[in-house]
């Protein structure tokens, strides 16, 4: 990997703390630099250790990211009013920027037209990003 990977960064906790909402011993949960407007809350579960894609991780930490990946859209409702969830993970597709295994949670809501991949090429605001951490960390923790 030529470029260092942003997500093992903030796994290390040398990165962008102040957007992780639940951390386990091998797993965190961040809020995406992008963000819908029409879905505020995406967040994307990651193994804090290097891994890229979900078949070849080891069979135990993929049930960790699971299951927080179980916990955060089970919060959905709470945290945003959500009336589900969209999951997703991308193993080694074309224009894929991070080869860092993730799994997006992305909010769902009646008639919000979602679309994959996020048609929108700006990153939200950090405010806007850390008001969606604490939502997310007042339900979670």
């Amino acid at each position: 990997m030529s470029d260092p990977c942003p997500f093992c960064a903030i796994g290390a906790v040398k990165a962008d703390e102040d957007l992780v909402v639940l951390r386990t011993e091998h797993v965190f949960v961040t809020v995406t630099l992008k963000q819908r407007p029409a879905n505020p809350g995406q967040v994307v579960v990651c193994p804090v250790a290097h891994a890229t894609t979900l078949h070849s991780t080891e069979p135990a930490l993929l049930r960790e990211v699971f299951d927080v990946v179980t916990r955060v859209s089970g919060a959905a409702s709470a945290a945003f009013q959500a009336v589900g969830t969209t999951i997703h993970n991308n193993n080694d597709a074309p224009g894929q920027v991070i080869s860092h295994l993730h799994v997006h949670v992305i909010p769902r809501f009646a008639g919000d037209g979602l679309v994959i991949p996020n048609p929108s090429n700006e990153t939200a605001p950090r405010s806007w990003r850390l008001e969606v951490a604490a939502r997310w960390r007042r339900v979670l923790q």
